[in-house]
């Protein structure tokens, strides 16, 4: 529909066309961004369900779905049952009641924590110079079994698996059960707050600045914008075209994206505005009204107020 058609009585005027990829970058990292605790949830739900410390005479592998941990029998410093610490404190990543993982501070001692549970912990100490496994580290786990985890271990790192095993391979041991993750009242949370802005907020700017137009016709002026907001001539008090340098716009309430301006904006010595703008350059058009002022952004300004004068 070209500007200045009519419709239903009204001519309609288009906001100036402005093309940019940029929009598309914002509204892409508004959605990963938003879907992050969409993700944790699924990765933490996979690490717990699939979480086991496989012993063998190769050494310590834990399995944990997205990944392993691997710590060879000849880079094992030590195995031995942890007390349960009395203090426990997260450095970086995940601390829920089923599920511990990442870097933590367990009485004043820095470990790297994968837990269930907060009880029948072991450790396992990597050599200084362990070059498959990270060294020097301290790792914290909870086998079921936490006795026969550190007898097996210990006899795999003397090198006696057989001793201690017998004809066994390998012997798998689960975390304590703890509460599923899936359950974790914060993780639910943060996804019922979020899932709807990566569902909403790409519809509303598709759809807010696909739709943008106005419209100028007997009742007064209408600006079309996810529905209809109409300026009666009655409560218009003045009409300017804003030419030559304008004031920065600072958004107050709204969306402020290259190519798309719609909300409450702040603008010098204009103060607090509405605005309905696809760019934010000049030529503009500056509405009066009782409720506040207005700046619309047509495409074609000297049609737009020819408009005006003849409806008015």
């Amino acid at each position: 529909m070209s500007d200045g058609a009519m419709v239903n009585g009204e001519q309609v005027f288009h906001p100036t066309t402005v093309r940019s990829r940029w929009v598309g970058v914002v509204v892409a990292v508004v959605v990963l961004s938003s879907l992050l605790p969409l993700g944790m949830y699924f990765y933490y739900g996979i690490v717990q369900s699939s979480l086991s410390y496989q012993v063998g005479p190769a050494g310590l592998t834990v399995e944990m779905g997205v990944g392993r941990v691997h710590i060879p029998a000849g880079e094992v410093a030590a195995v031995d049952r942890l007390a349960d610490p009395a203090q426990s404190r997260r450095v970086a990543g995940a601390f829920m009641r089923g599920l511990q993982m990442g870097w933590f501070d367990l009485d004043g001692q820095r470990v790297y924590r994968l837990t269930t549970a907060g009880r029948d912990l072991v450790f396992v100490d990597t050599a200084p110079d362990a070059a498959a496994a990270r060294a020097a580290t301290r790792y914290v786990f909870n086998p079921t079994n936490p006795d026969r985890f550190v007898a097996l271990l210990r006899a795999a790192q003397a090198g006696q698996w057989a001793a201690a095993a017998g004809t066994a391979q390998e012997v798998v041991f689960r975390p304590a059960a703890g509460p599923s993750v899936l359950g974790e009242p914060l993780l639910l949370f943060s996804i019922a707050a979020t899932v709807p802005i990566a569902v909403g907020f790409p519809w509303l700017v598709w759809s807010g600045a696909r739709g943008l137009h106005y419209r100028v016709g007997p009742e007064g002026i209408a600006v079309h914008h996810l529905g209809r907001t109409l300026y009666r001539w009655s409560s218009i008090r003045r009409i300017q075209r804003l030419d030559g340098p304008l004031p920065r716009f600072f958004r107050v309430y709204g969306a402020s994206l290259p190519g798309y301006h719609v909300g409450t904006f702040t603008a010098g010595p204009l103060g607090s505005v509405k605005l309905y703008a696809r760019r934010l350059a000049p030529p503009l058009v500056l509405l009066e009204t009782s409720t506040g002022k207005v700046v619309l952004d047509p495409e074609d300004v000297d049609g737009f107020l020819q408009a005006v004068d003849k409806f008015r």
